[in-house]
C-alpha cells in the first residue's frame, strides 16, 4: 500500500487567484485555506467547518491548514494526518522546512483542539498536544 499523499500546498500564484477572488466578491482579505485529501477547498474556515473536516478524516487522509498572510520567508501550515493505527500526526511548519516540528496523538479532541486554536493565531495552540505534565495532579 503507498504511503498517503497530502494535498499540496498552494502555490504563490493559486493563492494570488484565491485572494483576488475572495476580495472580489466582498470577503475582504483571504487570511487561511483548509484543504482535504478528496481535493475539497474551504476559504477562511470557521472552526464548525475545520472540526467537520477532521471528524470527517478516513485512515490514510489528510487536513491541511494554509496561512495565506504574508510572511517574510517560507510557508505557514498546520497538517493533519489521520494514520492507519488510529492516531493522528500533526506536522507545523513555520518558515523554512528547518522549522518543521512533527507530533503524534490518539486523542481527536486534542488535535482538534491544537489545529482550532492554530487557526485562531493562539501561540497556546502547541500545549494541546502536549497532554498533562507528570506530576501537576492533571
Amino acid at each position: 500500500m503507498a504511503p498517503p499523499v497530502p494535498p499540496p500546498l498552494l502555490t504563490g500564484q493559486e493563492t494570488e487567484w484565491l485572494r483576488d477572488r475572495h476580495q472580489k466578491e466582498g470577503l475582504g482579505p483571504l487570511k487561511l485555506v483548509a484543504l482535504a485529501t478528496s481535493g475539497r477547498l474551504v476559504r477562511d474556515p470557521g472552526a464548525p467547518t475545520i472540526e467537520e473536516m477532521l471528524a470527517g478524516l478516513r485512515h490514510g487522509e489528510h487536513l491541511l491548514l494554509q496561512r495565506l498572510t504574508d510572511h517574510d520567508e517560507g510557508d505557514w501550515y498546520i497538517r493533519v494526518l489521520f494514520d492507519e493505527d488510529d492516531t493522528y500526526e500533526v506536522v507545523h511548519q513555520e518558515g523554512t522546512a528547518a522549522e518543521r516540528e512533527v507530533t503524534r496523538s490518539a486523542s481527536r479532541a486534542a488535535v482538534r483542539d491544537a489545529v482550532l486554536r492554530w487557526a485562531a493565531e493562539q501561540p497556546s495552540w502547541r500545549t494541546a498536544l502536549e497532554g498533562p505534565k507528570p506530576g501537576n495532579g492533571s
